[in-house]
């Protein structure tokens, strides 16, 4: 794990190239982590996620964004109020963002199904290597 607590391996830089994209989903009544990990150059679909994942608007860690997405989608209450709920880390060779699922803005999410239906995720117990 580095010092985000994400297992990835993406890097940030590079040759030009997209690199890993790592999706990591914890929370929820098992406590378990799922991790994706896809390597966006190598796959099929690289011409349609790499674009959209450059496209985003990576800024570190997204509390913020977060919250304003969350006032904007009128939920009226933070990710820590709502008991059980995932929490969403995704990382590249861009930057890091979190999100709660339910503050998480549309075009994330759109990436985050997108790599949940192309990537095999890993199950993982919280704090394990």
């Amino acid at each position: 794990m580095n010092e985000d607590g994400l297992s990835g391996s993406s890097q940030r830089g590079g040759d030009g190239g997209y690199g890993h994209l790592l999706v990591e989903r914890s929370g929820g009544i098992g406590g378990l982590l799922l991790v994706w990990d896809l390597d966006i150059d190598s796959s099929e679909h690289r011409d349609r996620i790499g674009p959209q994942v450059a496209e985003l608007p990576w800024q570190g860690d997204s509390s913020s964004q977060s919250a304003a997405a969350g006032a904007e989608a009128g939920s009226g209450a933070s990710p820590s109020s709502q008991a059980d709920r995932y929490v969403y880390a995704i990382e590249s060779r861009f930057g890091l963002v979190r999100f709660g699922e339910a503050e998480m803005p549309g075009e994330w999410k759109s990436l985050v199904e997108q790599v949940r239906e192309i990537a095999n995720p890993e199950r993982r117990r919280p704090g394990a290597d």
